[in-house]
């Protein structure tokens, strides 16, 4: 067995209004240190069918690709940190995942998701939202996975920004400018890839 193939699969979860190619700097971060990626994209990609939809092919597109059974890394960007902790504690994705990472991800809601757009998933992401308490409410299956949620002070599309401190999680804050430029930072890939390699 190659050390590639003892590393585990990457997966990477846009956001929404994002497709799987907003992750491609940062999966060509992790390529370039041995790991395999996959970007899939959950469309539509406005999220106008809701979380639950956009979970279920998260989870028949990893399954496709991989199988099953074999051990995966999530690392989900906005929305797309939500939809990972909706497929590993409604979908049982807990059970062949080791690590999630969540960047920029409103576990406690955004206001700015209180904008006219006719989009179920943004509803979903307004604080204190049924979907929200239900993930709190489940959150023990998350229990034996490795926890991490990144978050910047300079978001204004995570409003509060700490919206995404994570209680659960290893807590991280770095000086990025702005949402979307937390895929683009050198500083989340290393922190993750040292996660990863620890």
């Amino acid at each position: 067995m190659t050390i590639t193939e003892r590393k585990p699969k990457l997966v990477l979860v846009h956001g929404i209004f994002n497709t799987g190619s907003v992750m491609s700097w940062m999966r060509r971060r992790f390529e370039s240190q041995g790991f395999e990626c996959f970007t899939p994209t959950l469309k539509p990609f406005d999220g106008r069918h809701g979380v639950e939809y956009a979970a279920n092919s998260l989870k028949s597109q990893i399954d496709k690709r991989y199988g099953e059974h074999q051990r995966i890394v999530l690392i989900g960007f906005s929305m797309g940190g939500i939809v990972a902790r909706y497929y590993l504690q409604h979908l049982e994705g807990y059970s062949r995942t080791s690590h999630l990472f969540t960047i920029s991800s409103p576990h406690s809601g955004s206001y700015m998701a209180y904008l006219p757009y006719p989009s179920k998933a943004m509803k979903q992401l307004r604080p204190d939202s049924e979907l929200l308490r239900s993930l709190d409410e489940s959150a023990d299956r998350l229990d034996g996975l490795k926890l991490y949620s990144y978050r910047t002070s300079i978001d204004y599309t995570i409003v509060p920004s700490t919206s995404s401190h994570w209680e659960l999680a290893e807590n991280k804050k770095f000086f990025v400018p702005l949402h979307l430029s937390m895929v683009f930072s050198s500083k989340i890939t290393n922190e993750i890839l040292a996660r990863l390699n620890e």
